[in-house]
């Protein structure tokens, strides 16, 4: 029987930041709202519970190291994204959760490759900084990344009753806009360019989306479903069925560069990113 002492203080002081690093992580490539003051609060919270866990007798082991804690994190996921969609707790959770083993495998590798680091691998202080490294390198690989997703521009085919127009749109990864009812992705549209297609904004049609935004927490968006848009791209084209489009009533691009955002569920190459509620089906080039 192996008998292990904790140093409880020491724990905690590590829970707590480690999880500041990973959720404002998941808040960068998420692109989710999240104040530190929250991030730390919850933090702060969430590390005591699990400490509170660990300290709690007659609870099997494998409640204490996996249910426990990824419970623990997905109360702390919803509180720190205000989210009460399953689907999206258990996103950003499974993000956290990815940093997690991508920072343990990181600190393995320093702490048993470095000899610095690995006689001071029991020192609360260089854990947390190797920790500040990880972290510093993966908001630069984040930063990264969406510099290169940016300014995706797109030719959109939106197709009607009978007619079609050609917009120029914007693929945005900071756009999740879903739908509530259905889940779909919704893009958005001047309401000008989407005036050009006939027999679409209709109330049959008609959707009401609720949205968040800065400076105003509880906003809602209309919306229609058109029947069928294309999306042109370099290595063909994707179109979808039954999309839903909210409604913006000022000029989305001050330059006029594009008149649309699009969800950036709906340029994915795969079949299925999107969800099952939608068809995808590839076509040949331009």
């Amino acid at each position: 029987m192996y008998v292990y002492e904790i140093n409880i203080d020491s724990l905690f002081l590590i829970n707590f930041v480690m999880n500041l690093y990973f959720y404002m992580l998941a808040a960068k490539t998420l692109k989710r709202t999240a104040t530190r003051i929250r991030v730390g609060c919850v933090s702060f919270a969430g590390s005591g519970l699990f400490c509170l866990l660990l300290l709690m007798p007659g609870i099997p082991a494998f409640i204490k190291r996996f249910i426990g804690p990824f419970t623990i994190n997905m109360i702390m996921t919803a509180v720190i994204f205000k989210t009460k969609q399953v689907n999206e707790i258990l996103r950003c959770t499974g993000y956290m959760l990815v940093y997690a083993f991508l920072f343990g495998g990181l600190m393995r590798y320093l702490f048993s490759g470095i000899p610095f680091l690995h006689i001071r691998q029991e020192s609360i202080w260089c854990i947390l900084g190797t920790g500040l490294l990880g972290y510093e390198a993966g908001a630069w690989w984040i930063a990264q990344m969406k510099k290169r997703k940016a300014d995706h521009i797109y030719a959109v085919r939106l197709l009607g009753y009978g007619d079609e127009i050609t917009v120029t749109a914007l693929s945005d990864t900071g756009n999740s806009l879903k739908e509530p009812v259905s889940g779909k992705p919704v893009s958005i549209i001047e309401e000008e360019v989407l005036n050009r297609l006939s027999a679409v904004m209709v109330p049959e049609k008609f959707k009401l989306i609720p949205y968040h935004s800065v400076g105003k927490e509880n906003g809602m968006l209309e919306g229609y479903e058109i029947p069928e848009i294309i999306v042109e791209g370099e290595k063909g084209n994707i179109r979808w069925q039954k999309v839903i489009v909210g409604i913006s009533k000022t000029k989305i691009s001050a330059n006029g560069k594009y008149q649309m955002i699009l969800h950036p569920d709906l340029c994915d190459e795969a079949p299925g990113k999107a969800g099952q509620h939608l068809l995808i089906r590839r076509l040949g080039g331009k």
